[in-house]
């Protein structure tokens, strides 16, 4: 949720808050920047609240550089602004994330109208004096750009409206004008979540991060160390006094096989003699810290 001049504001996708992502103010614009992860199919409403300016606001909201209307709050509150879409006054055409359109035609080649905002929603709070109540003027915007294959970049969504939604109540628009520069402008950057993370403003999923080296303090010695050295210093002992007499072993039967006399005959066959070390009882198994 970003926050800033008495204002907070957010993105909803169906229903839950997006995730935000390397959060940036700039004061002299009055303008708090974020990343949100965009996912085609997916609806999703503009949010925001007045929580301590006290002054009636408007709320102008733009998709993708496209004025789609706004709320107004009457001064702070608990309640928040919740916008949805494009209304017409009897039915809504909800906000949704969609595949941005490439064309190979070159009457779009270096045509930038329209896309020096595209991937972005922004929120412009200001205040207003409000003049009265008129009927919705049933103009929904253009919402659907299309760029050059060869002037494709990052950006691979864009926003477009949902086919119309009947609402529960007729709506009428507020009537107002302008009486100060906007106290605040939230701006909320869309991209695919594998995006963001490619480029490092989302984290890995845990399956995919690195572990982090992790530095085991020494610990101090204790009594039991000085008996597990004398331990293995004696099986180190009893393991060389076990291979010096198998080596003795085997010298004795050498020099027992050359006193035996030579078998007469072409297929005299050699004895295969085994220096015979049994195992240690004692042995074990040490194993190297993780």
């Amino acid at each position: 949720m970003l926050q800033a001049n008495g204002f907070s504001a957010w993105i909803e996708i169906d229903g839950i808050l997006a995730a935000e992502y390397s959060l940036e103010f700039y004061e002299p614009e009055r303008t708090i920047t974020c990343w949100i992860p965009s996912q085609v199919g997916k609806t999703f409403s503009v949010c925001w609240r007045n929580t301590g300016m006290n002054t009636t606001t408007a709320g102008h909201v733009f998709m993708d550089g496209k004025d789609c209307g706004g709320r107004v709050l009457y001064g702070p509150s608990t309640i928040c602004a919740i916008h949805t879409g494009v209304t017409d006054g009897t039915s809504v055409r909800q906000f949704t994330f969609a595949p941005l359109a490439v064309t190979d035609d070159d009457a779009f080649l270096g045509h930038s109208a329209g896309q020096e905002k595209l991937g972005l929603i922004e929120v412009v709070i200001c205040p207003i004096q409000v003049i009265g109540f008129v009927p919705v003027v049933p103009t929904a915007p253009i919402l659907d750009i299309k760029i050059h294959e060869r002037s494709k970049t990052a950006v691979t969504h864009q926003i477009k409206l949902a086919e119309p939604r009947l609402l529960a109540m007729p709506q009428v628009a507020v009537s107002h004008r302008f009486i100060g520069p906007p106290i605040v402008t939230f701006a909320f950057k869309y991209r695919p979540l594998d995006i963001l993370q490619a480029n490092g403003i989302a984290p890995l999923p845990p399956q995919l991060q690195r572990p982090l080296a992790l530095e085991i303090p020494a610990r101090e010695p204790t009594p039991d160390d000085d008996d597990l050295e004398e331990i293995l210093a004696l099986r180190a002992k009893l393991d060389a006094l076990e291979a010096k007499r198998a080596m003795k072993g085997k010298k004795v039967r050498v020099k027992e096989e050359e006193n035996i006399p030579p078998v007469a005959g072409p297929s005299r066959k050699k004895a295969k003699l085994d220096g015979g070390r049994r195992p240690n009882p004692f042995a074990s198994v040490l194993f190297a810290p993780d």
